[in-house]
């Protein structure tokens, strides 16, 4: 643009001087401008095809040379064109200088080196050639272009600075931009590596626990020596911290994974109350605590066992970390919405803590890790469950006077809500005949541990590593499973899902399945939550094992009726 410039007004130049300005002046003065011109386009059509960053010094140099050369050209032309005693014409050159220098700020402020190259020699000549001229019009002209170049080229170092600073601040962000996205991915790659080794981690460690888990039920159906069952009862209550811990964990890992799906119904929270006090009073009591539970007609809409969790949080953290005093439960209705609040007597935690401990692992006053203040854990689960169910929590609290905890829960979604039967169901778990349970699990301990403890409770039982291994098995003794227990991570990339359904497959029979795992990778819950199988997780508790064996004997009673019938 700026060369097209420089030949179209310096042809109109030409033109309109071509009747008032000598011949052997224009025509030289043109060829010039033409010659310059050509050579700066070869110049430009070269950088723009052959641009190299490590050349932009050597192209910033053929810049101020080029506009320095046009500047030496307009420069001398204006004051040799200039006619001596025609003021008309004196002006039109003089315009036309003037518009070529100002319109050069608007190319050239980028770069002031081309800039100063270009503008005083375009507009100096003329203007001490204007002074020259005896008389109070030129002298004023003369005085009026020195003073606009001086103008002109303060205006530009202005603009040109402002450019600087828009440009520094430009890649600045850029960079900032930049070293946020490197900061973001290598923080993604921790998590990632966090993620896979929590996942190996809970597996590899998983199957012994889940193995001690499994031999200790055997022990205590099987000892009845008191100082034995003594020992017993403490094996046990370091494989429920255990279980905690990996429970825990398994929770953080769920709703991280998005696996963990909401069942919202509408519900009377004083049920929910009811069930809190049973698992919590007693505890509440031992510490010399005291728990006030309101009364309660008000239903909410929400997942029921998930809303007891973030209480049972909330609780758990009153009661440790509260000495002396008492715990209060309270509920306030507001806008169709419940806040139902934790208020505890307790340590109580400074402003600076508050944002942070929800956080995984952080725990108040607890750096020497005492297993029986927490894991650390619980309020980051609530943070995720309250967010998986769209509920708002939180938290007013002041060191040595207390905390209060809150989650704000819809009020239910209907007017008229039948009441609900809220006696408890003793399910019987006594099995009344023997059935046959296949355990298909890799680790010869994990076999070993359910095989006796199935077959101490009355069941027979076929164990084995894989789902060739069970088909042959199953053939030989010339038997059919009542029900499958496998795990879902078996030898050689196959999975549980797979070989239980070639097992259905092969008797062409809805066998009950129990899927159990130790896996905690997002992928493999994703696989896990998607086959439509029960699953439980490793060490799978006595009571959960005593269940699915009850499932299996209905479904077996239920099927011989099926075929009598």
């Amino acid at each position: 643009s700026i060369l097209l410039i420089n030949l179209l007004v310096s042809a109109a130049l030409v033109y309109g001087l071509w009747d008032v300005v000598s011949h052997t002046i224009l025509i030289p003065w043109i060829s010039l401008m033409l010659a310059m011109l050509l050579v700066r386009a070869v110049l430009y059509f070269n950088y723009r095809q052959q641009f190299k960053p490590e050349h932009v010094q050597r192209y910033a140099l053929f810049l101020t040379i080029g506009s320095a050369a046009a500047g030496l050209i307009w420069g001398i032309g204006g004051a040799v064109m200039l006619p001596a005693d025609n003021l008309e014409y004196q002006l039109f050159i003089l315009f036309v200088l003037l518009g070529m220098g100002g319109g050069s700020t608007s190319s050239l402020y980028i770069y002031l080196p081309a800039l100063f190259a270009f503008l005083p020699i375009t507009m100096l000549p003329t203007g001490i050639l204007m002074l020259t001229i005896n008389d109070p019009i030129h002298i004023s002209l003369g005085l009026m272009n020195i003073i606009y170049v001086v103008g002109i080229s303060f205006l530009n170092i202005r603009i040109n600075k402002g450019l600087k600073t828009s440009l520094m601040l430009r890649f600045e962000n850029i960079d900032l931009v930049e070293q946020l996205r490197e900061q973001k991915n290598e923080a993604d790659k921790a998590n990632m590596a966090k993620s896979k080794f929590l996942a190996a981690a809970s597996h590899d460690l998983r199957q012994p626990l889940y193995a001690l888990s499994l031999f200790t039920s055997v022990l205590d159906e099987s000892i009845k020596h008191p100082k034995v069952r003594r020992v017993v009862e403490q094996i046990q209550a370091s494989v429920t911290s255990l279980q905690n811990l990996f429970n825990a964990l398994l929770d953080i890992s769920r709703l991280d994974a998005g696996v963990m799906k909401t069942e919202k119904t509408d519900f009377n929270l004083q049920i929910l109350f009811t069930s809190l006090a049973n698992d919590f009073d007693s505890l509440a009591t031992e510490k010399g605590l005291v728990i006030t539970w309101p009364e309660s007609s008000i239903y909410v809409h929400s997942d029921q066992n998930l809303l007891k969790q973030i209480l049972s949080n909330y609780i758990s953290n009153a009661i440790r970390y509260t000495n002396t005093g008492s715990i209060r439960i309270q509920c306030e209705e507001n806008n169709n919405q419940v806040t139902i609040t934790v208020i505890d007597t307790g340590i109580g935690i400074p402003l600076t803590q508050q944002n942070i401990i929800f956080e995984e692992f952080h725990q108040l006053s607890n750096s020497e890790r005492d297993r029986s203040k927490g894991l650390g854990l619980g309020l980051a689960i609530v943070q995720r469950t309250a967010k998986l169910l769209g509920h708002s929590i939180d938290i007013t609290s002041s060191p040595n006077q207390g905390s209060a905890f809150s989650v704000t829960v819809p009020l239910n979604t209907i007017s008229v809500i039948s009441a609900t039967n809220t006696s408890t169901i003793n399910v019987d778990l006594t099995l009344n005949s023997r059935s046959l349970i296949l355990v298909v699990d890799d680790e010869e301990i994990v076999r070993e541990g359910t095989q006796m403890l199935l077959s101490l409770w009355g069941c027979d039982v076929i164990a084995v590593a894989s789902k060739e291994e069970a088909l042959t098995e199953l053939k030989q003794q010339n038997r059919i499973p009542d029900g499958i227990i496998a795990d879902y991570r078996l030898r050689d990339k196959q999975n549980g899902i797979n070989a239980v359904k070639e097992i259905q497959a092969e008797y062409q029979r809805d066998i009950p399945v129990l899927i159990v795992t130790g896996d905690i990778a997002i992928e493999d819950l994703q696989k896990v939550n998607s086959s439509g199988l029960q699953v439980l997780h490793k060490p799978v508790a006595e009571i959960k094992l005593r269940t699915f064996l009850r499932h299996v004997q209905q479904h077996k009673n239920a099927t011989k009726l099926e075929v009598t019938g």
